[in-house]
């Protein structure tokens, strides 16, 4: 049995799937603060009901999930939004508590990772996974496995530059600082806070994110106008991620990946973005969805 926990700001998911990848059980339950001895026993706990409900006795499997990467100094965690397990060694302290391997990774990561397995990129010698959320989330699978990177930024897409090229077609740009500390980083305009944030500064309303999806396709004028942008900096941002990795696929994840217009748009846009005559990767939707970070998480001891 393979089971997968999602640790994220507020809620934890957690899931237990068998041998042949089928769900078997899945729950929500709250993030427990900065309690980092509560956040163990909650999944000690979740691990021996699933142990004792499964027939496991104490081999079911564990994977975690959580938005950051590991230090590679010390292996402890850096997730600055998750007080509880920052700068905490949180895989070897589960495994002592649970008698048993832990693996960690970051949740685009784990992503991926479940779209490999049975999802969009299934088949794929090389995938490029993006998630478009609050942020932009980012991964990389190449040659059978997850590449992490020495510093566990590989993927990372959302911290690279916007290319100047989008400063140089749309020259009205605002120039935001992420919260990195950089600015315009990509993430800064791609994200579903970044399509807000154009609309705000091209029309000066505010609406959200899918707000803005569902007046654009209700053809509402300055909708389209900043959805177009909106597009036309996603080909440009994908194209460098293109360049340097060179993927079969490219899977996309999060809030707004369900707009059909990326499916049909950016094959179009990103050949301006690339040498010519570059055969152009798939462009294909997540296939588990919002299950993918606790789904891959569980199945990182595949």
């Amino acid at each position: 049995m393979y089971y997968g926990f999602d640790i994220g700001g507020t809620k934890i998911a957690f899931a237990v799937y068998d041998g042949a990848l089928n769900l078997c059980h899945e729950e929500r339950m709250s993030t427990p603060g900065n309690d980092y001895e509560g956040l163990q026993q909650l999944i000690r706990s979740r691990v021996e009901q699933a142990d004792a409900r499964f027939g496991a006795r104490g081999s079911g499997s564990v994977g975690i999930g959580f938005p950051g990467v590991i230090n590679s100094h010390d292996h402890s965690i850096v997730a600055a939004n998750l007080p509880s397990i920052n700068g905490r060694h949180l895989g070897a302290d589960l495994a002592e508590l649970l008698e048993r391997p832990v693996k960690v990774d970051n949740d685009a990561n784990c992503f991926l990772w479940s779209e490999v397995h049975q999802g969009a990129a299934d088949g794929a010698g090389s995938a490029l996974g993006v998630t478009i959320g609050t942020g932009i989330g980012g991964a990389v699978y190449l040659a059978g496995k997850l590449i992490q990177g020495r510093n566990w930024l590989a993927g990372e897409i959302g911290h690279y530059p916007l290319p100047a090229t989008m400063l140089m077609k749309y020259p009205e740009l605002p120039r935001p600082r992420c919260g990195c500390g950089r600015l315009v980083c990509f993430e800064t305009y791609a994200s579903g806070t970044g399509l807000e944030r154009l609309y705000h500064h091209f029309h000066g309303q505010r609406a959200t994110g899918h707000q803005i999806v569902g007046r654009f396709e209700a053809h509402e004028p300055h909708a389209v106008e900043t959805v177009d942008c909106w597009l036309e900096i996603m080909a440009a941002g994908l194209a460098t991620a293109i360049s340097v990795i060179d993927p079969e696929v490219v899977v996309l994840g999060g809030g707004l990946s369900g707009l059909p217009a990326l499916y049909e748009q950016l094959p179009l846009r990103l050949p301006g973005h690339l040498l010519p005559g570059v055969a152009l990767p798939e462009i294909r939707q997540a296939r588990f969805g919002g299950a993918g970070g606790v789904r891959g998480a569980a199945l990182l001891n595949l």
